[in-house]
């Protein structure tokens, strides 16, 4: 079983245009690095945007059928008060994931997202779980707040009262959004104060990886996923295979998902190539490492269903 552990579903109206510009700025960076030519980054939201805005899960469904993935836990992103408010509110985006996971129930895992400084985000998230059926709860602090900050605690507490787990977004962010909010050290107070709920750390935070795992080395109920490598594995490989060995070393493969922050990392690496990079990794550009089909297996799906109590 393949499970992907990080999907965004997104719409139109979903998130204010400065949000797509400091992606989109990323890209065009990068794109340009070698000649100093910056592209058009507001052409390729134009271009880009209405292929990937999918509010049913249709879509999405439909590539993971292409690509061979069995379910996705999905969600949206509430970036709004540091990147300018969507038009579609955050109520409306959830109770859309949620329909769509109703839709398709035996494919898609739906999370809850909101900012909790947000007035009403305990009780939406209440309702986003008793009444839609909300499984999880996805947190981006990059927006403007800390992980220990005292607003959030009544969400975590939440969470352990209905024994679900939280995900947060750690590592890097473009414009407007920022970084200093989601330093893995910022997670650390919350896996002390709740050492009995399970933290999914999202992308390994990224260039920080190092520091997400001394975060976890002395804190058992913080999990990662991988997702938002594809760029490190297109260009360094090796920067990517080494650093799965060294988390899944010192973790174990039951706390390390296989995610992709689609769709966005998906038109950088294909759902398929992605899914190969780990199941069928090319390994002669690190020799140095290897995994077990054990691990693989358990990193693809079955430790995130095991999470979600699934098995």
């Amino acid at each position: 079983m393949i499970i992907d552990s990080h999907v965004h579903l997104v719409g139109e109206g979903w998130h204010d245009r400065s949000f797509f510009m400091g992606q989109a700025r990323m890209v065009t960076a990068m794109m340009g690095k070698e000649t100093g030519e910056i592209a058009d980054a507001g052409a390729i939201i134009d271009n880009l945007l209405p292929n990937l805005a999918d509010t049913t899960g249709e879509r999405t469904v439909a590539n993971m059928d292409a690509a061979g993935v069995d379910m996705s836990c999905v969600f949206s992103q509430d970036s709004g008060m540091a990147a300018g408010e969507p038009e579609v509110s955050m109520e409306e985006q959830n109770r859309l994931i949620a329909e769509a996971a109703r839709r398709f129930p035996e494919r898609l895992i739906p999370f809850f997202t909101i900012d909790p400084r947000r007035p009403g985000a305990l009780d939406l998230f209440k309702r986003a779980v008793e009444e839609w059926g909300m499984k999880g709860l996805k947190l981006h602090p990059a927006s403007g707040y800390f992980p220990y900050d005292p607003v959030v605690y009544p969400l975590y507490e939440q969470c352990m009262e209905y024994g679900m787990p939280v995900l947060f977004h750690t590592g890097s962010q473009p414009a407007p959004l920022k970084f200093r909010y989601t330093q893995p050290i910022c997670v650390d107070d919350v896996a002390a104060d709740f050492p009995d709920l399970p933290i999914i750390m999202a992308h390994v935070a990224h260039e920080l990886w190092q520091e997400a795992l001394l975060v976890a080395s002395v804190k058992p109920n913080v999990y990662f996923d991988f997702s938002g490598w594809q760029i490190v594995f297109n260009n360094h490989p090796q920067a990517f295979y080494s650093m799965l060995r060294a988390v899944v070393d010192l973790v174990g493969p039951w706390r390390v998902f296989f995610g992709t922050d689609g769709p966005y990392l998906n038109v950088l690496c294909p759902w398929d190539t992605w899914i190969k990079a780990v199941t069928e990794p090319d390994l002669s550009c690190c020799p140095e490492v290897t995994f077990t089909p054990e691990e693989t297996e358990i990193i693809m799906g079955k430790a995130f269903a095991k999470l979600m109590g699934m098995e």
